[in-house]
């Protein structure tokens, strides 16, 4: 039974539904809540992009304006839902998990920024779980923090903390110690660091998955960190080989292009001279490919670790004007990067 929570931080744009379904796919979710998608008209979203298969059922919530909005998506062949339960700030879903006994309750959160409004939020969600019975996972941006050492450059609030805790212990829910990035949230202008997200479960969902981790994924193309709850091991496939659009946008395609085109020598009929030339063609151009994607794959990782180690480092000290830099520069290069990825799994859709 794998999770992700991902506050997508607006889900309008091709490259974020791109992000959420290799996400998905990478570590074999069964269940995707997103928040934030930033969208008043739910039919607008990409559900199925998000996915990338037909097995799948989905509930969503539309934003205020450009605040909140949810989506919680699910493989329907595993997780049978009977209701479902919406609020403003709450999307929950309710049926029958398979492998666990009675309700599994999973529900996705979007929390208020107003004290007030959080009290309300909790009061709520008690009340439902009073009357629900069942394994319960609660998951999403709570939008608070239970302690201090959850912020850093960022303002405490004691109260809400005191509300949080105390809603986490009247529900009987327990807060999954965390792995990956200590803080899950971080303002892009200033280097402001919380640790908002995260996945509370019920005892019960402790007895039937007692090695469950939770992660706090590189943010890449969000400000927040995508969490993954994990019971199973992800697996991986290599790509077959295609030519793609998107080539014709990097560098030195052009080069390899108009030498391996002047540079053939053939003979024959006109029609087996261009079958032969545009052969020559492809093999050129598969060798430029096979040399320059390893560098590409690097020159990500690279750009990936490089944005990585400079939150990482944030959650120690003050991050100078040129570490806040690098920074931008990496995730302006990374959206560049996920928009030409976009761009090619669009086009091996259409082949398909």
């Amino acid at each position: 039974m794998n999770c992700i929570s991902i506050n997508v931080s607006g889900i309008g744009e091709d490259y974020k539904v791109e992000w959420v379904r290799r996400l998905k796919t990478q570590h074999r979710a069964f269940f995707v809540g997103m928040q934030e998608t930033q969208l008043v008209n739910v039919n607008d979203i990409d559900v199925a992009g998000c996915w990338g298969s037909i097995d799948f059922s989905y509930s969503a919530i539309q934003s205020q304006g450009r605040s909140g909005g949810l989506v919680s998506i699910w493989d329907n062949r595993i997780f049978k839902v009977s209701e479902i339960i919406k609020s403003r700030y709450l999307l929950e879903t309710i049926g029958r998990w398979e492998g666990i006994q009675g309700d599994t309750i999973l529900v996705n959160e979007y929390g208020p920024h107003s004290s007030i409004e959080k009290r309300k939020l909790w009061d709520e969600l008690l009340e439902i779980k009073r009357n629900k019975g069942g394994t319960w996972v609660v998951f999403g941006d709570f939008n608070t923090v239970r302690r201090s050492d959850e912020r850093y450059n960022s303002h405490f609030c004691p109260q809400s903390a005191f509300h949080f805790n105390s809603f986490i212990r009247e529900a009987g829910l327990n807060d999954i110690r965390m792995g990956g990035l200590r803080y899950t949230f971080c303002c892009p202008t200033d280097i402001k660091l919380s640790k908002l997200d995260r996945f509370l479960v019920c005892n019960n969902f402790l007895n039937v998955f007692p090695s469950v981790s939770v992660t706090a994924l590189p943010r890449d193309v969000s400000d927040h960190s995508p969490i993954v709850l994990k019971t199973v091991a992800p697996d991986f496939g290599k790509p077959p080989f295609r030519f793609f659009n998107s080539w014709m946008q990097k560098e030195g395609f052009d080069n390899v292009f108009v030498r391996a085109w002047l540079n053939f020598k053939g003979y024959g009929t006109p029609d087996y001279y261009l079958m032969a030339k545009l052969k020559f063609l492809k093999n050129e151009l598969k060798k430029w490919r096979a040399n320059e994607y390893p560098k590409e794959t690097v020159e990500l990782k690279r750009i990936k670790q490089q944005v990585h180690d400079i939150d990482c480092l944030a959650e120690r000290r003050q991050l100078s004007e040129l570490e806040m830099n690098d920074r931008r520069s990496g995730i302006h290069k990374l959206i560049e990067m996920e928009k030409l990825s976009t761009l090619d799994l669009k086009q091996k859709s259409r082949i398909k």
